[in-house]
């Protein structure tokens, strides 16, 4: 608890926190606005403004020299992503072009294509007869083609598409895709159909990931080959190697429901749980010469091996570099460092090397659940049970509240979603998932290094208890009220929550009323928002996205379906043309309506449509063919009918209260 409360006071947090200032600052104001070379200016100035501080007044301005630093570090946040945004932007043509690419990525099936991520090396200039690099990285799509063999990772490919940044769906879901792909580096996204692709050279030199993809890929197969199939497959390579690919949608839902999801995709859970298997393996060398340290690098290499094992994957990474920082450096500080100084190490190195992480939800929930672990476990668990079976049962539910107090905020702005039996779901989940990671791990290094095979024993086992965690998880689905829906918090709501739980946590370490006080201001305002979500409720939308209608409420989405396509939503009417049913037909009094919503499969002309309905107003869906929507805005001019497009994101339309 000391060395928890001396955590604001470790140099690294509050460089860190100036970092991750700079970031956020950087993508929600300044977005577009600051030049590298500006930044760098700033930068080398506010340098040398603090380097004349510190050797000019010493002792006598540290804290001037301190918030000289601190402001340092906030535009050292805003270059690096900056930069970083300009490494994965890039102003693609909006027409069809032929590109080469690297595959960077094990191809997935997905339902008529395969899918996988690429390195778009170089675009053909047709005019003047050249290539022009790019250096970026998309999503590329590719209808299989059964005169060429299928790509894999390390191929290199050529294909003729158009490619384009990804469209926000804020507008259907809240979730903005677009962001997503660009903080995982991805630039844009492209569908190349059959006989427009060709595969160049196979296999590439492969990078240091590449490799790990493959071993990741080359182990998955290894269980199918030991006969495991369908939900314990998907189950054993999610929680292993981290591969989701088979995962089914129900599955998932099952999982989150039950307040486990987090099982389901590697993070510092099944790091913990394999450092705990390794030091319980390794401890009788405590009592060698030089053990302590020895247990420590084999341990951390060994952690290491586990990350190249799943395919370096961000959150595998991001867990191995705290654990590895944490026991490591436990060799040396042993009285000073503590888990909290080795997460806040881990985080500001990883915004170092890259800035985006801070907007990944991965990130954001794991370092926030271990910070919460860190400081509130100890509040919760119990040192006073003596009985062991007992005392294992109150400090599993004392880790898993610590961690959903820290990561309730969160939870509720992403998912609008909290799972109510999540406290029994994790006594059941902890055990079996040490027992499913070690079985696996024990059957790998037999049949990998030993040689000597898996036996029918170990593979039943590995079985069985996949299948007592699925059906456990799946009793709590189906518990009443098992999960609550549609609860969403505000930006400002999440903010006021982590301020409460601060505030509480001070209260708790000393009871002043200097420390009551803002937290009783924080629960008023707090509580204030939902008095004014319910006295000023937010606006019902008309939403048109995608060839579809819906009625929009906060994040709450309704799919209007019906067979007509004409619908009626309040005071406004909307017909949805999607195909050529209205063609060739006429009426001596046309129907009136607000808006029609053109899509693709509709081939007619406007006449078609305006014999049968009288509109307001034409909407024109991205999905049509541009020559196609230019004639169509051509009629719409000669009639004198107004007409809008609807981007690729959607349009609103409000509603009358």
């Amino acid at each position: 608890m000391a060395a928890v409360s001396t955590l604001t006071a470790y140099p690294i947090f509050r460089l860190t926190l100036a970092l991750a200032t700079g970031i956020f600052l950087s993508e929600r104001l300044f977005s577009g606005y600051l030049s590298v070379s500006f930044l760098w200016g700033c930068l080398l100035a506010g340098a040398a403004l603090a380097a004349g501080v510190f050797f000019i007044g010493k002792y006598r301005f540290r804290f001037f020299f301190g918030g000289i630093i601190s402001l340092c570090f906030i535009i050292l946040g805003m270059l690096l992503s900056t930069l970083r945004v300009e490494q994965v932007r890039y102003d693609w043509l909006e027409e069809e072009c032929v590109y080469t690419a690297i595959v960077e990525d094990i191809p997935q099936p997905k339902k008529k294509t395969l899918q996988a991520k690429v390195r778009v090396m170089a675009r053909q200039d047709t005019l003047q007869n050249c290539w022009i690099p790019v250096d970026r990285s998309v999503l590329l799509y590719w209808m299989p083609d059964s005169l060429q063999d299928t790509p894999a990772i390390g191929d290199r490919i050529c294909f003729q598409a158009c490619i384009r940044r990804p469209a926000s769906a804020a507008l259907l879901t809240g979730f903005d895709y677009g962001r997503y792909l660009e903080v995982q580096g991805v630039s844009g996204t492209a569908v190349a159909f059959r006989g427009d692709w060709k595969l160049l050279k196979r296999e590439a030199e492969l990078t240091f990931r590449q490799r790990a993809l493959l071993l990741r890929e080359s182990i998955v197969q290894k269980y199918s080959e030991w006969g495991l199939t369908g939900e314990v497959l998907a189950v054993v390579s999610a929680l292993t190697v981290g591969d989701k690919s088979d995962l089914t949608p129900e599955l998932k839902a099952t999982y989150s429901a039950a307040g486990v999801s987090h099982i389901l995709a590697l993070s510092g859970l099944h790091i913990g749980i394999l450092a705990m298997i390794l030091g319980g393996i390794l401890y009788p060398l405590r009592y060698l010469r030089g053990g302590k340290t020895g247990i420590a690098l084999v341990i951390v290499s060994l952690l290491w091996g586990f990350a190249f094992m799943t395919g370096l994957s961000p959150s595998v990474v991001r867990a191995v570099t705290m654990f590895s920082l944490y026991i490591i450096a436990s060799l040396f500080v042993e009285d000073r460092f503590s888990g909290g100084h080795a997460l806040v190490l881990a985080a500001f190195l990883m915004l170092l090397y890259q800035p985006l992480y801070l907007f990944d939800v991965s990130f954001q929930l794991s370092f926030i659940a271990v910070l919460s672990i860190i400081l509130f476990y100890p509040i919760f668990s119990s040192k006073s049970v003596r009985n062991k079976p007992l005392k294992y049962v109150w400090n599993t539910m004392a880790v898993s509240l610590a961690a959903q107090l820290g990561t309730l905020p969160l939870i509720l702005y992403y998912f609008g979603a909290f799972p109510t039996y999540f406290l029994l779901s994790n006594l059941v989940v902890t055990p079996l998932a040490v027992c499913i990671l070690g079985t696996a791990l024990l059957a790998l290094c037999l049949d990998i290094s030993a040689g000597v095979g898996v036996s029918s024993l170990i593979v039943a086992c590995l079985k069985g208890g996949v299948i007592a965690l699925n059906e456990t998880m799946a009793w709590v689905q189906g518990l009443s009220s098992s999960q609550f829906t549609s609860i969403y918090y505000s930006e400002t709501q999440v903010v006021l929550s982590f301020l409460l739980i601060a505030f509480f946590y001070s209260c708790y370490r000393k009871w002043t009323f200097r420390r009551l006080l803002p937290f009783l201001i924080v629960l008023n305002v707090w509580l204030g928002t939902f008095l004014s979500d319910k006295l000023f409720p937010e606006q019902h939308y008309l939403c048109v996205a995608r060839s579809s209608v819906y009625i929009k409420y906060g994040r709450e989405l309704t799919l209007l379906d019906n067979s007509s396509g004409i619908y009626q939503v309040g005071s406004l009417s909307v017909g949805l043309i999607d195909d050529g049913r209205w063609r060739e037909k006429q009426s001596a009094f046309p129907l009136e309506l607000d808006y029609i919503y053109v899509c693709r499969g509709f081939k007619g002309s406007l006449s078609d449509l305006t014999s049968v309905f009288s509109p307001r107003q034409i909407l024109f869906d991205s999905s049509l063919n541009v020559r196609y929507k230019e004639r169509l805005k051509d009629e719409c001019r000669e009639r004198g009918l107004s007409y809008a497009e609807v981007a690729e994101e959607g349009m609103l339309i409000a509603l009358e209260s």
